[in-house]
């Protein structure tokens, strides 16, 4: 279950596993070679969970009329964005610096460094641009 806050209070209904989640089955997913086990072991547990949560003939929760709406607005705000960066370019500059700074091995004088890299790349998504809006 994925916990919300420094309280941990759950967020109803959402489950993470692997590298989406702070558990893992020995740490190793970041090399992708657990994923198949991480899978298993942690889909069966989100199975067993919501098979206790959610009794049969339950009714279906209730959304609100706007769900999703603010999440359909931001992905299109960067699908119509104008700026003069391609986002390969973004993408490229933040690849390589996570590779330098945040790699399998890590140490906390990189990851600091890393931290201030990153945070000078996230500000020019600002001024990123997208050629081909299509919605394929």
């Amino acid at each position: 279950q994925v916990i919300r806050d420094e309280s941990n209070s759950i967020v109803p209904g959402l489950y993470a596993a692997g590298e989406s989640s702070s558990a893992s089955v020995h740490g190793a997913n970041r090399l992708g070679a657990n994923s198949l086990l991480d899978l298993v072991v942690f889909g069966r547990q989100a199975a067993d969970t919501t098979a206790e949560l959610v009794k049969p003939n339950s009714p279906p929760v209730q959304l609100p009329a706007n769900a999703g709406e603010a999440s359909i607005a931001r992905m299109d705000k960067i699908r119509n964005s104008k700026g003069s960066i391609p986002t390969a370019d973004l993408r490229r500059e933040l690849q390589v610096s996570m590779q330098k700074y945040a790699p399998v091995y890590r140490n906390s004088d990189d990851l600091a460094k890393g931290k201030e890299v990153i945070s000078g790349i996230m500000k020019k998504y600002k001024d990123v641009g997208i050629k081909d809006r299509s919605m394929v």
